[in-house]
């Protein structure tokens, strides 16, 4: 299992995404969407492999980010967020 974090930034505000959101979560057995632009999930995929299943949702304009995350992280989060975060195998 890997946790990746998946930042992205929308440009056109008039296409809807929502199959962008569906993507993140059906190619996740957890995630966390606490920020806007931010999810961490909890997947049996690479960040390559992830960031595939997401590139037929986003347009050329878009930018999106998807990187593993490990245990050295540090951040101004709510205590939900850090227990969330705390309970994952890395």
């Amino acid at each position: 299992m890997s946790v990746l974090i998946v930042n992205y930034e929308l440009k056109n505000r008039a296409n809807d995404y929502s199959s962008l959101f569906n993507a993140i979560k059906d190619n996740s057995l957890e995630w966390w969407h606490f920020m806007e632009h931010t999810w961490i999930v909890v997947t049996g995929h690479s960040p390559d492999q992830f960031a595939k299943f997401l590139y037929p949702h986003i347009m050329n304009t878009d930018h999106l980010l998807v990187a593993k995350l490990d245990r050295d992280h540090q951040g101004w989060l709510p205590e939900e967020a850090w227990n969330w975060l705390n309970s994952k195998q890395y």
